[in-house]
């Protein structure tokens, strides 16, 4: 898909230096995926105490070894 956004020389060299990249698209697109995992983080950590979890990880973990050994 492509999207047209105006940027100023000024912020594609400070997207540049910022992502390590020296394309230009790279840089965005970098600069992208890096705000998109932080807000995937945020939003994970929003959640820190109102999910209740099952301390069961480890059965659940065994069934899944039975299951694929054959057992």
């Amino acid at each position: 898909m492509v999207t047209q956004v105006d940027l100023t020389e000024t912020e594609i060299a400070e997207l540049q230096k910022a992502t390590n990249q020296s394309d230009p698209a790279e840089a965005i697109r970098a600069a992208m995926h890096a705000f998109l995992r932080q807000v995937r983080r945020d939003q994970l950590k929003a959640l820190s105490g109102k999910v209740e979890m099952l301390e069961n990880w480890q059965e659940l973990e065994q069934r899944e070894l039975d299951a694929s050994s054959g057992s």
